[in-house]
């Protein structure tokens, strides 16, 4: 009689779960489901269990429907309400912006070695341009703050986590509320900090682009101390 234990039964899946596990590998390559005739078959289920299933996850807002197109995924996005519940605590107390640049510090340092594998010629070009406009804009005197927010988004997408790009997002957009970007003494030296950066990821120096990147923190660390003395 053949053992009928938890470690030897494997539960079977349910249609909810084999829907998310296909809603998941879609989100991240091409973030459009199957037909409902396909998924039909694929499942082996009729179109009313299908449907009642794809129901619950669009009431989630994790599927809509195109008329005539068929059903895309929007990825959960919890930035939004990152940003709406930790700008009113930043405004009330702005040094916790040091604790936020901190997680920012861990997440970009942590990510490096992921987006210089996966990075490539086309971003790296992207990442051309947006030097070049913060030279450009530091020649002439001015501020960069969406060039460079740009810039590591790019660098960054090429790690292909929707997580981490949500967090940053959230992060930049906390900074941009507090109005800290915008300090800083010495703006060709920033620009050019970001074009070895751009370098580093070229010629694939890992140690070199680690180094720099520490540094652009190091830096931001202290213009946001220098900031909120300024506000005191």
């Amino acid at each position: 009689m053949p053992e009928n234990t938890a470690a030897t039964i494997k539960k079977e899946k349910t249609l909810k779960e084999k829907v998310g596990i296909l809603i998941a590998e879609r989100m991240e390559t091409d973030q459009k489901l199957p037909t409902e005739k396909e998924m039909m078959a694929q499942f082996n289920v009729s179109r009313s269990s299908l449907r009642e299933v794809l129901s619950i996850y669009e009431s989630n807002g994790i599927i809509h429907t195109v008329q005539g197109s068929g059903r895309y995924i929007t990825p959960p996005n919890f930035s939004a309400p990152l940003v709406d519940t930790w700008s009113i605590l930043i405004e009330a107390k702005p040094a916790l912006l040091l604790n936020l640049l901190d997680i920012r510090c861990m997440l970009e340092i942590n990510s490096l070695s992921t987006a210089m594998r996966y990075i490539d010629i086309k971003q790296l070009q992207l990442l051309q341009a947006e030097v070049n406009a913060m030279k450009e804009k530091s020649a002439a005197g001015k501020t960069f703050a969406s060039n460079d927010r740009e810039f590591h988004r790019i660098l960054f997408s090429s790690t292909k986590n929707i997580l981490l790009e949500q967090l940053l997002t959230a992060f930049w957009d906390l900074y941009s509320l507090a109005r800290v970007e915008t300090y800083h003494e010495e703006l060709p030296t920033l620009a050019q900090q970001h074009g070895d950066i751009l370098a580093a990821f070229t010629q694939e120096d890992l140690e070199m682009a680690t180094s720099l990147l520490k540094q652009q923190f190091d830096d931001a660390r202290q213009q946001i101390k220098i900031a909120l003395l300024d506000n005191e």
